[in-house]
């Protein structure tokens, strides 16, 4: 028996022999093991050599952690298949109580082709319907099930620390049963470390989202606005419990009349889908990541505001709501999307309108450097294959600009955020060494690329990033749980799947997050690993550790167990230190 789990035993004290017993049990027709969260198990996928038989994980305070368990059946199809965890149990009374452990069914989604040449078609695993649900606590119908012969189907566990929970091990167990009766007991250990993380994401983001076809996706067809804001705030809550902040939302901007020649802006609806998000009041205090706010607002544009004299008023009115609300400083205008050369005077005139309706709206534009703007632009938001040539390749950007190239800009108060797309897998080319070894929130690709980019913004001191769309393929097809492909790319723009309960089961309609979700989140989680080292001066660690996992834009270490090590590393360091100055909000 492997040492680390007979240690386990010997602290799980009396219930060591129960768990002993059914770890050296042999179930017929079951093979099993687990697995970290930086695998992707796919159903023909054998039972890898020394697999882990145990569970042992470790977070910070007010930190999801995720982990797999995995089973396979051999020579026969086991039905009424289910899994639970219990309570994990710490010194005295200090415990976790089960209610804040998450159970997912992952599915797997055919992939027709692959999204590069390091991908791969075939079924692959990506949307997580939940056991119990976390918006309406309803029980879904992807437990019990049926475990296919010859097919190995991962089970996605997660972890959620309270911020109360006392540093220390705690210990409990994955049950698993067939028909009712328990087949397997595998050990879990989770380890507090002692700090906290904050619950508003220390690293500024900003994510697509539609609402208009979120819900022709669950609903089939636009209903009210009522439905489009609840389908909304579904799908903000799940982001920022993955510390996410989405744009775009109900797409809807606020009306406004004109009264003697004044406008008037009617901001019920507007305000009703925004503030909870912004004032960090869209949890509860028994919720978790309770006081999470958005990182980032964009100011929207009225259809009514047909003129340049009513665009600027609108905007003043729009900058002038959010100051009153103490959001101003999360606000941006979305300047320009990939803007070409013909753009340049549109992108100019907006920019000055802007301006004029009030100085201090920041003007986002995701191109690199450009002299002509650099008065007009405060959030330079480039691709991030435009920081670095690759020997032996054209340049992918026109211009390229590295980090040094921005500085200038920084110091005078403007921001370097940056945004990954189709350039990370080929944009329909699936040939070519140069769209090998981005970041990239791709299905068919190592987890590692889904979880990196926090860690190259770390690097190369990036304040924030932009991704265009969280349900591309809302819009593009008719079922996205059958076809997530855009652009080329297996997931490209879609980190969601609309659960709906003809899907999912249940009577209300939620989101269904992806791994690709949970990965990015956990990259996020990281990113607060190097944020509390710097506050707490271990700026040099933090460094070294960022460089040590990415070397390039394109080239970072893959295997999981180094992540995972940087990672304790950091743990532990700043558990030794007791997260001087870190912070529940």
């Amino acid at each position: 028996m492997p040492g680390s789990l007979s240690k386990w035993l010997i602290l799980a004290g009396a219930a060591a022999p129960l768990l002993l017993t059914s770890l050296r049990s042999p179930v017929p027709g079951l093979e099993w093991w687990t697995a970290t969260a930086l695998v992707k198990i796919r159903p023909l996928d054998p039972m890898p050599d020394g697999a882990a038989k145990a569970v042992s994980i470790a977070a910070a305070k007010n930190e999801f952690e995720p982990f797999q368990i995995v089973l396979r059946a051999q020579s026969e199809q086991l039905s009424d298949v289910d899994v639970e965890v219990s309570d994990l149990k710490g010194k005295g009374n200090s415990s976790i109580p089960k209610r804040d452990i998450q159970i997912y069914m992952e599915r797997f989604i055919d992939l027709q082709k692959p999204s590069s040449i390091e991908g791969k078609s075939g079924e692959w695993p990506d949307a997580l319907v939940p056991r119990v649900d976390a918006y309406y606590g309803e029980r879904r119908n992807a437990f019990p099930f049926t475990l296919n012969d010859g097919r190995s189907q991962p089970i996605w566990c997660e972890v959620y620390v309270p911020p109360t929970a006392s540093a220390g091990i705690y210990q409990g167990s994955v049950t698993v049963s067939v028909g009712g009766k328990r087949l397997l007991t595998i050990p879990l250990k989770l380890e507090v470390w002692n700090f906290s993380l904050p619950s508003t994401s220390s690293f500024t983001n900003t994510f697509g989202f539609n609402g208009i076809a979120a819900l022709y996706q669950h609903i089939g067809r636009y209903t009210n606005d009522e439905d489009l804001l609840r389908m909304t705030a579904l799908y903000r809550k799940s982001a920022l419990w993955h510390r996410i902040s989405l744009h775009g939302g109900s797409m809807a901007p606020p009306s406004f009349t004109l009264q003697n020649g004044r406008m008037q802006i009617d901001w019920r609806n507007y305000d009703r889908e925004v503030a909870p998000f912004l004032d960090g009041t869209s949890f509860t205090a028994d919720q978790p990541l309770y006081g999470a706010k958005s990182t980032s607002a964009e100011l929207r544009t009225s259809g009514g505001a047909d003129t340049d004299e009513l665009k600027v008023e609108y905007w003043r009115e729009f900058a002038g709501h959010f100051r009153d609300k103490g959001w101003f400083d999360r606000l941006f205008d979305y300047l320009w999307d990939e803007p070409a050369p013909e753009n340049e005077a549109a992108l100019i005139r907006r920019a000055e309108l802007v301006r004029q309706a009030d100085p201090q709206i920041r003007n986002l534009v995701t191109a690199p450097l450009h002299s002509n703007w650099t008065n007009l632009v405060d959030i330079w938001t480039p691709l991030i294959n435009c920081f670095e040539s690759r020997a032996g390749f054209r340049d992918f950007c026109s211009p390229m600009a590295d980090r040094a190239a921005y500085q200038a800009q920084i110091d005078r108060g403007k921001q370097l955020w940056w945004y990954q797309s189709c350039a990370s897998h080929g944009c329909y080319m699936i040939g070519g060494g140069y769209f090998q070894g981005w970041p990239s929130y791709m299905i068919d690709i190592t987890p590692v690329a889904n979880r990196i980019m926090p860690w190259a913004a770390w690097k190369y001191d990036i304040q924030g990033e932009l991704y265009f769309n969280t349900t591309e393929a809302y819009a593009k097809t008719k079922d996205a749980w059958l076809d997530v492909n855009q652009f080329g790319g297996n997931g490209d723009g879609t980190l969601f799947y609309p659960g709906t309960p003809a899907r999912i089961g249940g009577t209300t309609h939620i989101p269904i997050e992806s791994i690709r979700l949970k990965l990015i989140r956990e990259g996020l989680e990281d990113y607060e690993y190097f944020n509390l080292l710097a506050k707490t001066g271990n700026w040099n660690l933090a460094t070294d550790i960022a460089d040590r996992i990415v070397h390039k834009t394109y080239d970072f270490e893959h295997d999981p167990a180094k992540l995972y090590e940087a990672r304790r590393q950091m743990g532990e360091a700043l558990s030794k230190r007791g997260g001087a100055e870190t912070t529940r909000h």
